[in-house]
């Protein structure tokens, strides 16, 4: 069949369609239902437990969360290098924890030090970083298929708790890597909230990749 130059650039609009699609947001009932789970159920809890509690990829659960304690925003190759150096600057010799997914329903969360950017290989798309000088995690990010970024700050179930991460999205909205720089009921590092700060006002500062919830 002889393709039309119509035919064409419908082919082609459809294609930018598809590579431009945002990371899933939530839509009005999921972000009562997650208002409802952190105020009511289960307060504080790592984003990957809503998440797979409720099926959805996590950046549902992120995009729902109260406008003051979640911001996302669209991420390219050169900014997941970054925001990395940003969370870099949070020190070698801090203590985080770190949290991945696989297929949504499995969550792996260990204690690590802050694994750090390393010099770039051949690859530019992949971002190292090691921790402990290298003694530690080995972590390969994918940049390119990094499409979001979020800041998540929530509060945890008793006064002066909270459980604030910088997360890593997938097109799909699916965990690629979280750090965490204090879970609720947990004892964090100073070092980690300060960092954690900084690291927050500098994705606060790019446009929304979602429309804030109302």
């Amino acid at each position: 069949m002889k393709n039309t130059p119509a035919f064409l650039l419908l082919l082609g609009a459809a294609s930018l369609a598809h590579a431009e699609a945002p990371v899933p947001c939530a839509s009005a009932a999921q972000i009562a239902s997650v208002h409802d789970y952190y105020t009511n159920q289960r307060p504080g809890r790592p984003l990957p437990v809503p998440a797979r509690a409720f099926g959805w990829p996590e950046s549902v659960v992120a995009s729902g969360l109260p406008v003051e304690q979640s911001f996302g925003a669209a991420a390219t190759p050169a900014l997941v290098r970054e925001i990395w150096k940003t969370i870099d600057a949070w020190g070698e010799k801090t203590s985080v924890k770190l949290v991945l997914a696989s297929g949504g329903q499995h969550t792996f969360a260990f204690p690590s030090l802050v694994p750090i950017t390393q010099p770039q290989n051949a690859n530019a798309d992949l971002l190292d970083v090691y921790a402990d000088g290298g003694k530690g995690v080995h972590t390969h990010i994918s940049a390119p298929h990094v499409k979001a970024i979020y800041a998540t700050d929530v509060p945890g179930k008793n006064a002066g708790q909270r459980t604030q991460a910088i997360s890593f999205y997938n097109q799909d909205g699916s965990l690629a890597l979280a750090v965490y720089a204090q879970i609720d009921g947990e004892k964090p590092d100073p070092a980690a909230i300060e960092g954690f700060k900084k690291t927050a006002a500098k994705i606060k500062a790019l446009p929304r990749v979602c429309a804030p919830p109302t």
